[in-house]
């Protein structure tokens, strides 16, 4: 196949979430199928400034097509207008409004994927947030799938993504939090969707010992890895720590560790240390080395870091207002989760009372992601979800002038056909000043006038006229001696029945079963307290019958009875419901 992968950044310095899950499957699925990236120029996703070179790269096997960002985001700008379109009435221009000054604004981006789409199997597009995605599912979204990252934040209530969750044919989630919000809010129950989430390596054990002399960490230290952002949750984080060293003397020297990008200030104190952007060697040991790694955001998706922690043996500590990691901790037993400062308390008490506590709970992390998160696992689920997704060449519209050796192409349909069905070429579909056409349709117009009148002539005439032999109903008399007989057979029956049943039974009407063969269908079986529809009150039977009525009856089911005897075996396989009697054969 070959996919396009919709981000807007690419490249292995890249950390985001999204961008990281975009670059890990495109590289391993190169392997197999034709990947094409399409990005943007930019590396940081506050200013989306062009940092990198456009055109085309290749990257371990992946093609990566870049384009230019047009404006840089004012981050202070957007921030008010965001907090303005959060708290009050607006309207969707002012949404559309939003999403430019929220950018990356990549119109380039957006006129390759119109003129090329066709190019394409299928379209991947990564995060709902930004422009490139809201543009891009309008150009094929018959053929788009949808990764949106999502998470409970202001953005997800604005009505624009009302359209953007609606367009695509497919979705893929990171986990099951994230696929109940969006059917929650958006009730895409009849869209294809599949919950992967991203592959973790299970690789040998770094060497938290050689980390830890590194960097002069002599006791325990409680590791935050990410992006240091008070909208990741570190400033409260940072509260909670130091309002538990203070409470608590008795924990020493536990240190809080931060590691990655840093985007506000720090407080100078000796427990709590940056340590800046660590390679991914580094950051594995700096992970395997400590009490737990802590999450502290609220607005998670999948969460990475929280992956890699339980991979190298590592407890998580998580916020409660997290669905997604607090599924990820319930399902691991390997996480611990808190709600506020009480809670916070509680869990480091417990982690630093209980020396055992983060040991089991680091094994248990690591079978987690084995059994859950191992990449050939996932990516025969990625491959499957992109086949399944995938459509075939939408059909186009031709025009009948072949005569010459040219045909017309008119714009691919909307949608592609059910693969199930033939292609049929409709009406529509066909040049409207073709005389070949014409003429047909004018045939087959009347072709359907001489059938309809040929019909209103046929039913007009009666069964003489049409040939057809008229059917007159024949009243039929029972034999009197057949009669006679199946009296007798009947009576016999009765007394043979009567001396088995202790006490006696009223013996059934005789428009009910006759034959004791079809009694033993019922044995075993809960019948009915009252007669069953049809069946009649039993009573007892005279030996006589008084009327011709009653004779024509036992006539009937003597007859029944007769043919069940002359077709043994005629009953196998048939259904009879207990409520019912059997039903009499023609």
């Amino acid at each position: 196949m070959k996919l396009a992968f919709i981000v807007q950044r690419y490249g292995r310095e890249i950390l985001g979430g999204a961008e990281t899950l975009a670059r890990q499957i495109a590289e391993r699925l190169a392997r197999r199928h034709d990947i094409e990236i399409l990005t943007t120029t930019a590396r940081d996703y506050i200013t989306w400034r062009n940092e990198f070179p456009g055109g085309e790269e290749k990257l371990r096997g992946v093609r990566i097509r870049r384009f230019p960002v047009e404006k840089e985001r004012n981050l202070e700008e957007f921030d008010r207008y965001s907090d303005w379109i959060y708290k009050n009435e607006h309207t969707h221009e002012d949404e559309l409004r939003w999403l430019d000054m929220q950018g990356p604004v990549v119109p380039q981006l957006i006129d390759h994927l119109r003129r090329e789409h066709g190019r394409y199997d299928l379209l991947v597009f990564f995060t709902y947030l930004y422009y490139p995605t809201y543009f891009g599912l309008k150009i094929a979204p018959e053929k788009s799938v949808l990764v949106p990252t999502a998470h409970d934040e202001p953005p997800l209530a604005l009505e624009i993504y009302r359209d953007v969750f609606g367009l695509p044919s497919s979705f893929i989630f990171n986990a099951e939090a994230e696929e109940l919000l969006v059917l929650e809010r958006f009730g895409v129950y009849k869209k294809m969707r599949e919950t992967i989430g991203i592959g973790m390596d299970l690789l040998d054990q770094p060497d938290a010992a050689a980390f830890r002399r590194r960097y002069k960490l002599s006791g325990r230290y409680l590791l935050y890895a990410g992006r240091i952002d008070a909208g990741k949750g570190c400033e409260e984080l940072i509260r909670y720590f130091r309002f538990y060293k203070e409470e608590r003397p008795a924990a020493g020297n536990l240190q809080l560790v931060l590691i990655g990008k840093q985007s506000m200030k720090l407080p100078n104190a000796r427990d709590i240390r940056y340590l800046g952007f660590l390679d991914e060697d580094e950051k594995l040991a700096a992970m395997a080395g400590s009490l737990a790694v802590i999450v502290p955001s609220r607005l998670e998706s999948l969460s990475i870091v929280a992956l890699e922690a339980l991979s190298v043996g590592s407890p998580v500590i998580a916020h409660a207002g997290s669905r997604v990691l607090v599924d990820h901790c319930r399902k691991s037993n390997a996480g611990l989760y808190y709600a506020d400062y009480d809670e916070f308390e509680e869990v480091l008490d417990l982690m630093l009372t209980d020396k055992n506590l983060a040991r089991g709970m680091g094994r248990l992390g690591q079978r987690y992601i084995k059994e859950n998160f191992g990449w050939e696992k996932l990516l025969n689920q990625f491959e499957l979800t992109f086949r399944a997704s995938a459509r075939a060449p939408r059909p186009t519209a031709r025009s009948t002038d072949e005569v010459g050796g040219t045909s017309v192409e008119s714009q691919p349909m909307t949608e592609a056909p059910h693969q199930d069905k033939p292609e049929v070429t409709e009406p529509g579909d066909v040049a409207e000043s073709s005389p070949e056409v014409e003429q047909n349709r004018e045939t087959v117009a009347a072709e359907e006038v001489e059938s309809a009148a040929e019909a209103a002539e046929l039913a007009a005439q009666t069964p003489k006229e049409r040939s057809e032999p008229e059917i007159v109903p024949v009243a039929v008399e029972p034999d009197s001696d057949e009669l006679a007989a199946v009296s007798g057979e009947i009576q016999q029956n009765e007394e043979i029945h009567s001396a088995e049943q202790d006490p006696p039974v009223e013996v059934a009407s005789v428009t009910k079963d006759v034959s004791t063969e079809e009694d033993t269908v019922f044995d075993g079986l809960d019948k009915p307290d009252g007669p069953a529809e049809g069946g009649g009150v039993e009573e007892e039977t005279s030996e006589t019958q008084e009327s011709a009525e009653e004779s024509r009856e036992i006539f009937d089911s003597a007859s029944t009875t007769r043919l069940d005897e002359e077709k043994p075996g005629s009953d196998d396989g048939q259904e009879t419901d207990e409520n019912q009697q059997p039903k009499e054969r023609d």
